[in-house]
């Protein structure tokens, strides 16, 4: 069996479901394919797999003939969600209540269009028992894959939880995203109380979260960290006495999410101070792997209790170590996935689905997919299974069009060996695009990695764009040059790029030098004790 998973979103949600779901499923022998839900490689390779996965996916004309080109193949498909974003009945998330009348209006028509997509679809995959709920309300064939870790987060979690740890207590909240300072702020008052009583006590700030107002007191007892890249985090959450996951757990949005906060703090050995919704109920066993506190006066006694007895943290973060190996791996995990996917590939597939267009269009090229479906149509990249290597993330400001007889040039470095691919951030203003991108990369003696063209048509509109090649197996700590340049632009609109506002050796253009870097990322191969580590867990797994 093949599984063919189209994205709808790139970074931490697509590796912690897409790419999981993916590595579950391989320690099963179940091969699967992952694309962005706009690349116009679904519909061609539709045919070469059994099961169509679309990830949070909201509806569109493109989604549409995907679907209908699905139920012409007699192709099962199905919906997959980690949030509770497909409910219409739904009010204002608690952080959408702060915004302005336009954006929530965009919000719902989100959620909409992914409910749309949803009663389409033949199943669903949901990862918290609320979201697993509405499908099983909506009278959809709804399987409940809980949030789990890759081979690869599990290996890392074991270096860090190995590593000497310093003897200080502290507290950390982890925050990947600008949106939790109301989170944070509902156990201030009880971090504030702890943190007096102990001077001895500190609290870890990582990411883009706002100190609250009950702490700015003591601010020489926080400490701040700005968000780091995924591998780098187990070292900085195995520092910690504890990890917090506070959330407004009574709000339907907030129950609906996943433990992710425990998983990442199990990993290494580090036990989970959590709101009590669906999924903590069911990851943490109280009082063993962690706590669980429903309110401000449960928060105070479990910091207290932990900040007084460091041994018995570190128990309960043995405990859970031993649990997320058990419960959370992707052997584990892969059983029950395979079993849904197998039980899906033997359903019919494509009930309800009207076909839109001529079931011999699932083998159009790019060029009349994105002619057809314009601006849902682009080859917008997703982060592979591989470990980010080097990031300079796009800005506000924008290059000037290539076009013909010009060359952008942009010197990046290597921090990892096995450099396997670079991405670059493309902007084509929603315009259609109608020459060829031709794409270098060298290394500083001037031999080439690869050379790689794409016609512009398909380059994403201010998202990512891959540039493969095999790994680099000597790349830690060399650098590499990327050289773009277009042809047969005429005097037709020619494709820009997003610039960085991080620090980096400015980009050349037509042989003169500008004031900024491109906004490029790019991925290394594991490394051979991860590597290892991965494979034998995988080798590990049942038959």
């Amino acid at each position: 069996m093949r599984v063919l998973f189209a994205s709808g979103i790139d970074g931490f949600c697509h590796r912690y479901n897409v790419l999981h779901w993916a590595e579950q499923l391989a320690t099963r022998g179940i091969a699967s394919t992952a694309w962005s839900a706009s690349d116009p490689r679904l519909a061609r390779d539709l045919d070469a797999h059994d099961v169509l996965v679309l990830y949070r996916v909201a509806d569109s004309g493109w989604v549409r003939h995907l679907l209908a080109t699905a139920s012409a193949l007699r192709r099962p498909t199905v919906f997959a969600v980690d949030d509770l974003i497909v409910d219409p009945d739904l009010g204002d998330p608690p952080l959408l209540r702060t915004r302005g009348a336009a954006e929530r209006a965009l919000w719902h028509d989100g959620v909409r269009r992914y409910r749309r997509t949803l009663d389409a679809c033949d199943a669903l995959l949901a990862t918290s028992e609320p979201i697993a709920a509405l499908g099983r309300a909506a009278g959809k064939p709804t399987h409940l894959q809980r949030c789990g870790l890759g081979a690869a987060e599990l290996a890392l979690g074991a270096a860090a939880a190995a590593a000497p740890r310093a003897a200080t207590i502290r507290f950390g909240y982890f925050a990947g995203t600008p949106t939790h300072d109301a989170d944070l702020a509902a156990i201030a008052p009880a971090l504030a109380d702890v943190l007096r009583a102990r001077p001895d006590v500190e609290l870890l700030l990582v990411g883009p979260v706002a100190v609250p107002a009950e702490l700015e007191a003591l601010r020489t007892r926080v400490v701040r960290r700005p968000r780091v890249p995924w591998p780098e985090l187990p070292a900085l959450v195995a520092g910690c006495t504890a990890s917090l996951a506070p959330l407004a757990w009574q709000e339907p949005f907030a129950a609906a999410k996943g433990a992710v906060k425990y998983l990442e703090a199990a990993a290494v050995g580090v036990p989970v101070i959590a709101s009590p919704i669906d999924a903590f109920r069911d990851a943490v066993r109280d009082g063993v792997t962690g706590i669980l506190a429903p309110d401000g006066d449960a928060w105070r006694a479990a910091l207290g209790a932990l900040a007084d007895d460091p041994p018995r943290a570190a128990r309960m973060g043995a405990a859970a170590r031993a649990d997320v190996e058990r419960r959370f791996s992707p052997a584990a995990q892969g059983p029950a996935l395979a079993r849904f996917f197998a039980e899906s590939a033997r359903a019919p597939g494509g009930v309800g689905c009207e076909p839109i267009a001529a079931p011999n269009f699932v083998a159009a090229d790019d060029r009349t997919l994105a002619r057809t479906f314009a601006g849902e149509v682009a080859r917008a990249a997703r982060e592979p299974a591989a470990r980010p290597d080097y990031a300079a993330e796009p800005g506000p400001t924008v290059s000037s069009p290539l076009a013909d007889g010009s060359v952008v040039v942009q010197r990046f470095p290597s921090r990892h060996a096995g450099l396997t691919r670079v991405d670059v951030h493309t902007v084509t203003y929603g315009l259609a695009l109608d020459h060829t991108l031709e794409a270098r990369v060298r290394r500083d003696d001037g031999s080439d990695v690869t050379r790689h063209a794409v016609w512009a048509g398909v380059a994403p509109d201010r998202d990512w764009l891959a540039i493969p090649f095999a790994p680099e197996a000597a790349s830690a700590g060399r650098t590499y040059t990327l050289e773009l340049r277009a042809s047969g632009t005429g005097d037709r609109n020619a494709l820009s790029f997003s610039t960085s506002d991080t620090a980096g050796e400015p980009h050349r253009l037509a042989g003169a030098a500008t004031a900024e870097t491109l906004a490029l990322r790019t991925f290394a191969a594991w490394s051979a004790d991860v590597a290892s580590a991965s494979s034998a867990r995988v080798a590990a797994s049942p038959a």
